[in-house]
């Protein structure tokens, strides 16, 4: 009887179109869905660079339901002439970040070249994708004309250093930079070039601070200059930067909304990380982090990054 009332049951789950079966993994792509341990993001999600120059981007994994195990990252390149590396492959406890490195030379061609990252938990078989883009720009011969770096470079909390190349190599005497810049939120963040050092990753010289207490300020060598000069969440600035670069010294101006221009600082000099440099090859941005109470979406912006 026991046995026939299983048999019963049986039939009844099979005309009733349920079947059980053994839970399985699913190796999906994109953005992250409901099947994923994980999601996957990039940012930013485009840049532009020189050719012959190289772009970063930040490569975040983020645990899903708890997921803590191991994710291996990938990169591959629509263009022969471009080379992705990643700074760290293997993302361990669920979650992390890495810098993803793009490359190129002075024969890539201009254009768009898009890069496929690769996310892989291999002892689940789940894996998700991302792409960025690289805008390959000619390589300028000479800094005598106004070059604009097209868009926008956004720095969310916690994104960590953004990188754009300069569209050319400055001058031996200098350059003057403008700039607009949008804190939506007081935060700790701060405005920069990079000159060349060995490796890929050179360090941020720090020219303009956002302190959290609400106060823009300028690094005068290794220390901030005392500033009453405050900032409004989501209202955007102005910003006129002169160096000198054999003097190893720089000012720099500001406009708020709406008002005249000020100094922030004149005749200071450089961070000690970029004393000696004969030249830079790139400027960035980097979130350090919020005010207490800031909100999580918090991004410092800027636009418009002209140099001559």
């Amino acid at each position: 009887m026991r046995k026939f009332a299983l048999l019963l049951a049986a039939l009844f789950l099979m005309a009733s179109g349920c079947v059980i079966s053994p839970r399985r993994t699913v190796n999906g792509s994109g953005g992250g869905g409901s099947n994923s341990e994980f999601s996957l993001s990039a940012n930013p999600t485009s840049q532009s660079v020189s050719a012959g120059a190289a772009a970063t981007f930040t490569i975040s994994v983020q645990a899903v339901n708890g997921f803590t195990g191991t994710v291996t990252l990938s990169a591959s390149s629509a263009s022969s002439t471009v080379a992705a590396s990643f700074d760290n492959t293997t993302i361990t406890g669920g979650s992390g970040s890495a810098v993803l490195t793009v490359s190129t030379t002075s024969t890539t061609p201009t254009g768009n070249v898009a890069i496929t990252v690769t996310a892989s938990d291999t002892a689940n078989n789940v894996s998700q994708n991302v792409s960025v883009t690289t805008s390959v720009q000619a390589a300028a011969s000479t800094a005598s004309a106004l070059v604009p770096a097209p868009g926008c470079v956004n720095s969310p909390a916690g994104s960590g250093m953004q990188r754009v190349s300069l569209p050319f190599t400055p001058e031996a005497h200098g350059f003057t930079a403008t700039f607009d810049a949008t804190p939506s939120a007081a935060m700790d963040a701060s405005l920069g070039f990079f000159s060349p050092t060995p490796g890929p990753h050179p360090p941020l010289s720090q020219y303009i601070h956002f302190n959290p207490a609400g106060f823009m300020q300028a690094v005068n060598g290794d220390a901030l200059v005392p500033s009453n000069f405050s900032y409004t969440a989501g209202q955007t600035y102005h910003f006129r930067l002169t160096e000198n670069l054999p003097a190893a010294t720089y000012s720099v101006f500001v406009t708020p909304p709406s008002a005249t221009e000020i100094p922030l600082g004149t005749d200071l000099q450089v961070p000690i990380d970029q004393r000696g440099a004969t030249t830079l090859n790139g400027w960035g941005l980097q979130m350090n982090g919020l005010l207490v109470n800031g909100p999580d979406l918090a991004t410092l912006s800027v636009c418009n990054f002209d140099l001559r």
